[in-house]
Parts: structure tokens; C-alpha cells; sequence
């Protein structure tokens, strides 16, 4: 059987199946593939040619199925495909799929376990439908196509997969050439490929085998090899770095898919190996900020913290000398530095004077004021400044001054974040002590005080359930990713709609690292973002009773309670930790995360022009210079490309030498402060309980196999779901309505997915910190300091997170 129906449908062995212009482009590869002697399932194709009028019913404007097949057609069909062992994968073949101008990723439907002759019609039909959907066509006009995407349809015999993956012939992140990149997962691909499992992953370096990353067990190291060497001579065959799709049934592998690896990372550079020379104290890796090793360009702006944090201690008589960030063999790790010197004494008299001095003059409540009154609009004028200018006009010495100046925004915003910080930790841990001590009230009582307190967090979210208001009236039914995306090239008022929303949030750094994209440059999370909203049509009610009811409640709680000598106190503490607990979102935009983003725009200018001059070899190159060296490449015509060459290779070194969690020993327990002025005790014991709530030390013992997880309750509530681990910003696609978020950490701007997730779990953190401030504003529950919960939870698995205990119960495994 190789020409069947006037050659209408063709076996993947006949010579017209090779001929992508009329069999696409996935049909056409596995038939090369076959010739080739690879072992590719059985098919027919059903080619792209087939006359319109072949086509049942009309389609014109129309997103579902047609009517029905010609007659003739679909015995044809049926008749090729009966000669097929069942049951049957059906996919869409484009003509255009992978092409360099447009890809069509994901815009054609695959329609899997087709069993009988109207299943299969119904299946050849939907891929068609698939080629002429609103969706597409609003993307092809958009780059430049017109009409319906021209479609083959590929059928084949399905193989009942025991496990199946995609395999790499070289890392499409480092470039590297010689490693071949395998993912796995039991059963059939499809869930691996959409990105909603977590596969096993092993990395191929020659005779090397290394499984980075084991949740199902779904290979034997020998099938991993059988794997690596079928990707070698598929990449040999096709002439370059390939992508395949395999599977294995009954121990044969089988090839499902192969394409091009399309904008290949250049080489990565040979790791340079870094010292690690710990300086004398307690340093404990900074997992929350820092969860990868720092760019050269990032690295820098740490200065700046630790500059502010030495100040501000200074400021507010804190009797250490500050908190400290260092960079150890290529990692960033945090430790308290003590007074120190020869001049002891005469410093610990000069803070104690100072504590006490500020204490009495409520210096917190004057900071507050401060950047309520002044520094708050100050700094939202300087981003808005900073950010209208545009920088493709720029001379180069122009752009240099801009680049000076976004780096000077950050250093002053730093001084005034931390100063923030100490304010505000202040505020709410003397709060916080006296209803401890006083009362007995736990932790998660005293911050019932502050519900809804902080809706700063909850801004970006909210706008985007006006642009979800929005499109469901112009989409229909049609509410996936590529809807959206048409829609935005189509509606003006959407696209204004969508632009508004950009300029408003777009300056927001997603993660703490220049090199990362800030929320602006993602423009398909923002439509995820919308996708999700229209798909639960609303945010998740907030868990429990209204939040101002709640607050009023547990103030009330409070007054009934406390000593009436200590009311007055009380009031005014209550007063001051409910001003200062919104600053804790509300100054991160102006003073952190825009100034990241301004910076971050203002380098990548600049390493396009170096780039341009023949000073840098990519533009993204440039974050692994410093400022200044960029400037004098910019200005002084310096070459940087020998120093980012070596500084890549210890990036390189440092991603494959984490280092330990921890250097040197634990300094014990603080000393007492029973003979200091009580004002000093309030300070110090105020500062402590809020530091222990932001970083939220992990559980541990938490095992691989355990059946319940424990960390610390962050917001109160219960809610069952399916697990989805997040590592960072760039996983964000993989959420789904209705998600277990399981993440490492959060960043402020991380706020805009909380809609999406019906709880959260992560790996550091404390009742304090950004996650548990936005869960609470969400009313999502949270368990935060698993320590391992991103290692632990599998893709899939369902879960159920008790925010209130601090657990996370696993119920079963995909």
C-alpha cells in the first residue's frame, strides 16, 4: 500500500510523503526517517493537496469540526488507515510548521487513542479545522501570511508507550555540543511535551551518564544509552542539533518526532574554577534572593545592600554591625557581622545611645512619615523619568550618562528600602512582643491584625481581570493562548487595553537578576495571565471572613485582653505596625523592583551597540560586566570580550559547584540583654522576631517518600489540588487554573500569577515574606520553609496544603 485514493492519502513510505509542500513538515522528516532505517510507527498521510471541495459542509469563519467528509475521501481515509495496527495518533502536518518565519508552535490539534472509522473521521477533520481557526489565522497574518495554514494530516499506529520523552543532541540552554539532554516520563508523552509533568532528566557526556533529576524512575541506565545513541544518528542523518520525540514499548524505541534546534546557544565556555574562601563567621546560602549564582552585573549591586544594611543598623542603634552579603565560590551567602574592633566598648555606648535616642523619639514613625510624604512620589517620579526615555536615540556618551544614572536610582533606593525594612520590622515585632509576652497569642494571631493590610500586592492582578473583562466578549469560546494572541493583533481596543496594562506593570523586575526578562518583555505570561482569569472567571474568594472583619475582630480580641496600663501602649504600637505593614509591598516597586528593570534596559542597550562596535559578542553578554567596564567599553572603546569569555566560565563552574548550605558554625544563641536600657531590649527583641519571620528557617526531615510534608503555616486554610513545581519566572507558563504552586521562593512581582493557584508551598520562607504577605492578601493557604518541597512534590501529584498547620498531605502520583 503505497498510493491510495488517486494519491490523495499516501503511505509515510511512498515518495510523495517526502515532499513537505504537500505531505508537511512532520510527516515529511519521519518519512526521510523511515528511508533512513529508523524505526518510525507505521502511517498514512492525508495530504495537504486534497482538493477543498473534498471537504464536507463549509468552514468559513467557523471554529468547530465540519459537517462531514466526502464521502469518497473518507473511504479513502479509512480504507489507508485500516491497514494500520490500532489504536490510532492522528496529527496535524503543517506546511509551514517549524519554519524560521512562522512556527505555528502549538496551534495545530493531535488527537491521540483514535479507535474506529468516525473517531478518525472526526480526528482527520479536527486537524483541519485546527489549520483554519481564528487563532491561526490572526497569527499568520501578524507575520505576514494570509488565509488558512495548509495542512497534511499524519496518521499513524500508536505506540502503547512504557515510556516515552524527547531527547536533545546538544544543550539548548548552554549550547553545548557535546551533550545529549534526555527527558523522561512513564506512559505516553503528551503531558511531558505540554509541560504539565515533571519528567526524570539525564545528561549524556560520551561514555558519561548522569540522572540530574529522578522523580518517576521512568529509564534503566541502558535505555538511556539506547536513547542518546538513536539521537546521534538521527542528528547525524538530519544534517545537525536535533530535538526528537521517542518512545519505548516492550523494550523497543521507537522515533515520533523530529525537528531542528532553532537559535542554538553559542558553545558554553569551559568552566574557570573559583575560590571559595568563606570570610570568618556564620554564612548560610541566600536561597530566597539569590537561587542561582549571581551575574557579574547583579553581583555588583549587592554593594549597595550591604552599604544600606551598615547604615541603616547604624541608624536605628541595631547592635550589630549589619547584615552582610558575600559571594562564595560563585554563590551568594548572607551573615550577621558583629561589632567589632579595638574600639568595642566605645561602639557598643554609641548604639546603645542611639537605640535608645531613636526609641524615644519613635524614629520608626519618622521614617514611615518620611516615605509616605516625601520619598514615595519622589522615587515614583524618578522611575517615570528614567523610563520615558528612549534609549535607541541616545548618543553613546548620552547612554553611558543614563546608564550611570540608573545604576545611582538603585544605590539610593537601596538606602531607602532597607531603611524601610528596619522601620518596619520595628513596628511589627514590638507589636508582636508585647502580645506574645503579654497575651500568649501566637504569631498567626498577632498578623490578624493586618489582614488585607496590603493591597499593593493584589494591583497587577486586579488589572488583569479587567483585560480578561474585556476579551471574553471578543473571543467567544475560543479562550486559549493563541486566541489571545490573535485578538491582540486584531482588536485595537484590546491591544490598547493590553498596552495600557504594559506600560503600567510591564517595569517590574520577575526576579532578582538583570539578565532575567522584567514582566514588560513577557508579554504571553501577561495573556496566560488572562487566559487563567477568564478560565475561573473570577480570583478566588479569600479564605474565611472578610479581611477588615477579621482585622477589627482581632483588635477587638486585644483591647478585651490587655492590662489597662498597657492599653495606651498597645494603641499606639497596634497604630504604627498597621501604617508600616503595607510599606513592605508597597515601597518594593519604586525602590527595588523598577530600579532592577530600568538598569536592566539601559545595560542591553548598551550591549547592542557593543556588540555592534565588535567590544561584546552578544548583547545579553553585557551582565556579566560591571557597570563601569561597560561604560569604558562604551566610552574608552574597551573590549570586553576576553573578560566576559573567562567570567562565563566561572558562571559555568559555579552552576556545577553549588556549595554547601552553610559555612562555619552557628554562633549559639544571642546573648542576653537583661542589663541593657528597655529600650534597647524592645529594639533588639522586635528586630529578631521580624528577621525570623522573613526568612522562616526550613522544617527539614522532611524525606524522600514521606507522606506529609511540614514547613510553617503562612496563610490559614485548606485546599486540595494538583501540584505544580515552579523554579522560577520562566516556569510560569506551566501553571494552571487551580494550580498547587510549589516554588522555591517568591519575588513581590510574582503576585500576578496568585490568581491562578489555589495554594502555595515552598521551600524557604517565613510568615513575613513576600509569599505569605500576597498569600494573605489572596486569601490562598500557604505552607512555606519545606525546605526540599520543590525536590519533593512531583508534577501532577495531588495535594492538599494546610496553611493554618504548616503541612502539605500527598495523596497520589500522576
Amino acid at each position: 500500500m503505497n498510493q491510495i485514493a488517486g494519491a490523495v492519502v499516501v503511505s509515510l513510505d511512498d515518495d510523495a510523503a517526502l515532499d513537505r509542500a504537500r505531505a508537511g513538515a512532520k510527516a515529511a522528516v519521519l518519512a526521510r526517517m523511515r528511508r533512513a532505517g529508523f524505526r518510525v510507527p507505521d502511517g498514512v498521510v492525508v495530504l495537504a493537496d486534497v482538493p477543498r471541495n473534498r471537504f464536507g459542509g463549509t468552514r468559513a469563519g467557523v471554529e468547530p469540526l465540519a459537517a462531514a467528509l466526502d464521502p469518497g475521501l473518507r473511504q479513502a481515509i479509512v480504507s489507508a488507515a485500516g491497514t494500520l495496527a490500532g489504536p490510532l495518533a492522528v496529527r496535524s502536518s503543517g506546511i509551514d510548521e517549524d519554519g524560521a518565519q512562522a512556527s505555528h508552535a502549538g496551534q495545530y490539534d493531535t488527537v491521540l487513542d483514535v479507535r474506529g472509522d468516525d473517531e478518525l473521521a472526526d480526528a482527520v477533520c479536527a486537524c483541519w479545522a485546527s489549520g483554519s481557526s481564528a487563532a491561526v489565522r490572526g497569527y499568520r497574518t501578524s507575520v505576514g501570511r494570509d488565509g488558512d495554514a495548509p495542512l497534511a494530516v499524519l496518521v499513524q499506529s500508536m505506540v502503547p508507550a512504557d515510556a516515552a520523552g524527547v531527547a536533545f543532541t546538544a544543550n539548548p540552554i548552554t549550547g553545548a555540543r557535546d551533550e545529549i539532554l534526555v527527558s523522561a516520563v512513564p506512559g505516553l508523552g503528551e503531558k511531558l511535551v505540554a509541560g504539565e509533568v515533571t519528567p526524570d532528566e539525564w545528561v549524556i557526556r560520551g561514555e558519561r551518564v548522569a540522572n540530574t533529576a529522578d522523580h518517576h524512575g521512568a529509564l534503566t541506565v541502558d535505555q538511556v544509552r539506547r536513547v542518546a545513541v538513536l539521537a546521534e544518528q538521527v542528528a547525524a542523518e538530519f544534517g545537525g542539533p536535533s530535538d526528537l520525540e521517542w518512545a519505548i514499548a516492550d523494550d523497543e524505541l521507537f522515533l515520533l518526532q523530529v525537528r531542528p534546534i532553532t537559535a542554538l546557544a553559542e558553545p558554553a565556555p569551559e568552566p574557570v574554577p573559583l575560590p571559595a574562601d568563606p570570610p570568618p563567621g556564620f554564612w548560610v546560602k541566600e536561597a530566597t534572593h539569590a537561587p542561582t549564582p549571581l551575574l557579574p552585573m547583579t553581583r555588583e549591586l549587592a554593594g549597595d545592600n550591604n552599604d544600606a544594611l551598615r547604615a541603616v543598623f547604624a541608624e536605628f542603634g541595631i547592635l550589630l554591625d549589619g547584615l552582610r552579603l558575600e559571594i562564595i565560590g560563585g554563590w551568594q551567602y548572607r551573615g550577621i557581622v558583629p561589632l567589632g574592633g579595638p574600639d568595642l566598648p566605645a561602639q557598643m555606648r554609641s548604639r546603645i545611645e542611639r537605640c535608645v535616642g531613636a526609641a524615644r523619639a519613635d524614629h520608626v514613625s519618622a521614617v514611615l512619615a518620611q516615605w509616605h510624604d516625601e520619598q514615595r512620589d519622589a522615587f515614583l517620579e524618578r522611575v517615570e523619568r528614567l523610563r520615558s526615555v528612549d534609549l535607541p536615540r541616545l548618543s553613546t556618551e548620552e547612554l553611558a550618562a543614563h546608564l550611570t544614572t540608573t545604576r545611582e536610582l538603585h544605590r539610593d533606593a537601596s538606602l531607602v528600602h532597607f531603611r524601610l525594612v528596619g522601620a518596619v520590622s520595628i513596628a511589627l515585632g514590638e507589636l508582636a512582643l508585647l502580645l506574645t509576652g503579654e497575651l500568649g497569642w501566637r504569631d498567626d494571631q498577632v498578623l490578624e491584625l493586618f489582614a488585607g493590610l496590603s493591597p499593593e500586592s493584589t494591583k497587577p492582578a486586579e488589572q488583569v481581570r479587567h483585560l480578561a473583562d474585556l476579551a471574553a466578549g471578543l473571543v467567544g469560546d475560543a479562550r486559549d493562548l493563541t486566541s489571545l494572541r490573535a485578538l491582540r493583533e486584531s482588536n485595537a481596543a484590546f491591544a490598547a487595553a493590553f498596552e495600557d496594562y504594559r506600560r503600567e506593570y510591564g517595569c517590574r523586575a520577575l526576579h532578582y537578576e538583570l539578565s532575567a526578562p522584567a514582566l514588560g518583555e513577557r508579554p504571553d505570561l501577561i495573556l496566560s495571565l488572562v487566559r487563567d482569569q477568564l478560565a475561573r472567571a473570577a480570583a478566588p474568594a479569600p479564605a474565611g471572613s472578610d479581611p477588615a472583619a477579621t482585622r477589627a475582630a482581632a483588635a477587638e480580641r486585644a483591647r478585651a485582653a490587655v492590662d489597662p496600663a498597657t492599653a495606651p501602649r498597645f494603641e499606639h504600637l497596634l497604630a504604627r505596625a498597621q501604617r508600616a505593614y503595607p510599606v513592605r509591598e508597597d515601597n518594593e516597586y519604586p525602590t527595588v523592583s523598577a530600579p532592577y528593570a530600568l538598569l536592566r534596559w539601559a545595560a542591553l542597550e548598551a550591549g547592542e551597540r557593543l556588540v555592534g562596535l565588535g567590544r561584546l559578542a552578544e548583547p545579553d553578554h553585557v551582565f556579566f560586566a560591571e557597570v563601569g567596564e561597560v561604560r569604558a567599553a562604551l566610552v574608552d572603546g574597551a573590549d570586553l570580550r576576553g573578560l566576559v569569555e573567562r567570567r562565563r566560565g566561572e558562571h559555568r563552574w559555579a552552576l556545577g559547584n553549588p556549595g554547601p548550605p552553610s559555612y562555619g558554625q552557628p554562633p549559639g544563641p544571642p546573648p542576653s540583654l537583661a542589663e541593657l536600657p528597655v529600650e534597647v531590649r524592645g529594639v533588639m527583641g522586635a528586630f529578631q522576631w521580624s528577621m525570623a519571620n522573613v526568612s522562616g528557617a526550613p522544617v527539614g526531615g522532611n524525606e524522600a517518600g514521606t507522606s506529609t510534608l511540614r514547613g510553617l503555616p503562612g496563610a490559614p486554610g485548606t485546599y486540595t489540588g494538583t501540584a505544580r513545581v515552579v523554579r522560577d519566572e520562566q516556569e510560569f507558563d506551566k501553571i494552571q487554573a487551580g494550580d498547587v504552586l510549589v516554588c522555591p521562593s517568591t519575588s513581590p512581582v510574582w503576585s500576578v500569577v496568585f490568581p491562578r493557584v489555589g495554594a502555595l508551598v515552598t521551600d524557604t520562607g517565613g510568615a513575613l515574606s513576600h509569599a505569605a504577605i500576597i498569600a494573605r492578601e489572596y486569601g490562598i493557604p500557604a505552607t512555606l520553609a519545606t525546605g526540599n518541597g520543590t525536590a519533593t512534590l512531583v508534577d501532577g501529584t495531588t495535594v492538599t496544603v494546610n496553611g493554618t498547620a504548616g503541612t502539605v498531605e500527598i495523596h497520589a502520583e500522576p
